[in-house]
């Protein structure tokens, strides 16, 4: 465990391209798994279903021959009640002394135009020689209690034989089933066997007029003609077909396990089911032959399918474990390629790190990690310009708090010495001097407060402070109105944020020799935004110069030279850009002679509590 732990520390816990390298190998070790086993049961569901149409067909090629072998049969025997010429022969020799048989046959000879080709024997010795899988012909007499066995070679006379005991019934059952099992023991004791006859097709013989039973013709059949038919089949040495009886009797079976014995899973072979677990679990089909009672039967055991598919089995065994080989060593290969470069920039950083500004990532390609690299030489362009630019102005500050320093009085003395002269005035009767000292005192006292922001009443009390000052200055001359909603009163705005519009109007726009001079001041809050309107009557802008103000408001460029009348606008536009963000600024709107529009717009910014 500790040798596992040891080794996901060292290759894995801080190697992201291992992870993935690992991650992609189980991905697809897993996906040609899978697909190799799709495949493998694509191929068995095939290999099966080729193996089970095979064998079907050789069920209806045994099929054919059987039903073809029955209606062979058949006619014989038909044509024995339908030629009567061949019946009567038939007839007399089952009901006659063999000596009486020959006589009357010499007879017919002579006193008619009979031949050779109305004797029974001839006919039946036709079908022997038509019919390779007859082994014997048995004519049996019920008068005379005689069996007559012929064949191509030999012929013979039983009279009065003993049965065998596995056919005592023989004679009745043939009249309900002609088709007939006989197995390995002969029909009755002393019969010669010169080959087995596993079954045989018989019939009781009647006469046609009285309907009286007079014996019986039997065909004992051989498996000669199955065994050909199978031999001579592409697949037929790998199937295991069975003849057999309704009752499961094996008549025959071609890998000759268990013939002429009943099958001991006859039973479970009629089971519905997808397999059947016999000698092992197997494929198994049936086909019933005609009216005969018999069952042919094809038998595909697991083994023999699983040996079928061993190949295929090491085949795909083998294109999946190339394929693997292959996709991992591919993928080794790019992962690789791209680790190095990642290696490349995580050294570049730690020498980023380590303050060393000067180096740049030289990267190849056109991919996500090229662009990484310029974006970080391009960082690191903009990072030493912004550190030069904050050493500067920082060096700029520290001067201007020197100058500050330098130049700050004590506030007591200055607002002492401007009381003492604001009393002298008083004094001497000038009140309006006075009151000007007043305020310039309070907006004084109010400009040197350290606080950098205020409220928007407060910004709004100072510009009233300062028109004030300049209605004393030009009395009668200048009308203020200010409206301000209580809602946007209380919000925190930049100081000295609308005071310097107002100046700029009147530096640049009051008419000193009118007598309706008017600004007015408003402030509204709507959806979280602040905005202040600060509009007059004065002299107004031209179309030119209103188009040259509004680009130097808003093309950003701090180091272009700026008009005096501009300044005061383009300080506050800026610093409303640096304290709220680009979305917020000062709007200009002026027609010449009849005055100007300014319009600010700041969020609403509440003062923090607690």
């Amino acid at each position: 465990m500790s040798r596992i732990r040891t080794m996901y520390k060292n290759y894995l816990k801080k190697k992201m391209f291992n992870k993935i390298l690992l991650f992609y190998s189980m991905v697809m070790v897993l996906l040609f798994i899978s697909v190799s086993v799709l495949a493998y049961r694509y191929y068995e569901q095939r290999v099966v279903q080729e193996q089970m149409d095979a064998s079907l067909q050789e069920l209806d090629i045994v099929s054919i021959n059987l039903n073809q072998q029955y209606e062979r049969l058949y006619s014989t025997v038909q044509q024995i009640y339908t030629d009567a010429i061949i019946g009567d022969d038939l007839k007399y020799f089952l009901t006659h002394e063999y000596e009486d048989f020959l006589n009357w046959r010499l007879n017919q000879y002579a006193y008619s135009y009979r031949t050779e080709r109305g004797n029974f024997d001839y006919q039946l010795r036709l079908l022997l020689k038509d019919e390779a899988s007859i082994a014997n012909v048995v004519l049996y007499s019920t008068d005379q209690d005689f069996f007559y066995v012929f064949n191509r070679e030999t012929q013979h006379f039983y009279y009065h034989p003993k049965l065998s005991a596995g056919h005592q019934d023989w004679f009745q059952r043939l009249r309900s089933a002609p088709w007939q099992y006989m197995g390995s023991e002969p029909l009755f004791e002393g019969k010669m066997a010169d080959e087995p006859t596993p079954y045989s097709y018989a019939n009781v013989l009647k006469d046609p007029v009285t309907l009286k039973q007079y014996g019986a013709i039997m065909f004992e059949l051989n498996t000669d003609r199955i065994k050909g038919l199978l031999r001579d089949r592409p697949g037929g040495k790998d199937s295991w077909i069975m003849l057999m009886t309704g009752e499961g009797q094996v008549i025959f079976d071609s890998q000759g396990k268990y013939d002429n014995t009943v099958y001991p899973y006859w039973g479970k072979m009629n089971l519905p089911e997808d397999w059947v677990d016999l000698e092992e679990r197997s494929k198994v089909q049936l086909l019933n032959i005609g009216n005969t009672g018999m069952v042919v039967a094809s038998i595909i055991p697991e083994s023999q399918i699983k040996q079928s598919l061993q190949a295929i089995r090491f085949s795909l065994i083998g294109i999946v474990i190339l394929c693997i080989m292959v996709s991992i060593a591919v993928t080794f290969t790019v992962i690789r390629r791209y680790s190095k470069k990642i290696h490349r920039l995580v050294l570049y950083m730690r020498r980023w790190q380590e303050g060393d500004l000067s180096k740049r990532i030289q990267m190849e390609g056109e991919d996500e990690l090229q662009q990484i690299s310029q974006r970080f030489n391009h960082m690191c362009d903009r990072l030493e310009a912004y550190i030069e630019t904050v050493y500067v102005s920082e060096i700029k500050q520290k001067n201007a708090q020197l100058v500050a320093l330098q130049a700050q009085i004590n506030p007591h003395f200055l607002y002492n010495t401007l009381e003492s002269i604001r009393m002298k005035a008083i004094s001497l009767g000038a009140r309006d001097v006075g009151q000007m000292i007043y305020i310039l005192a309070t907006m004084f006292r109010h400009l040197i407060k350290k606080q950098t922001h205020v409220t928007l009443a407060e910004e709004i009390e100072l510009c009233g402070m300062y028109l004030a000052l300049v209605q004393y200055r030009y009395e009668d001359k200048l009308h203020v109105e200010t409206h301000i909603e209580n809602a946007a009163a209380g919000s925190m705005v930049v100081k000295l944020l609308v005071q310097p519009i107002i100046e700029n109007y009147i530096v640049h726009g009051f008419r000193t020799n009118d007598d309706d001079n008017r600004i007015s001041i408003t402030a509204e809050e709507e959806n979280g935004v602040i905005r202040i309107r600060v509009k007059d009557n004065g002299k107004g802008i031209s179309a030119e110069r209103l188009l040259e103000l509004q680009h130097e408001l808003h093309k950003g460029d701090e180091a272009a030279e700026t008009s005096d009348q501009s300044l005061g606008l383009k300080n506050v536009h800026d610093r409303i850009r640096l304290n709220y963000g680009s979305d917020y600024g000062l709007y200009l709107n002026s027609v010449e002679g009849e005055g100007c529009e300014v319009t600010i717009s700041i969020p609403v910014t509440r003062e923090e509590t607690g």
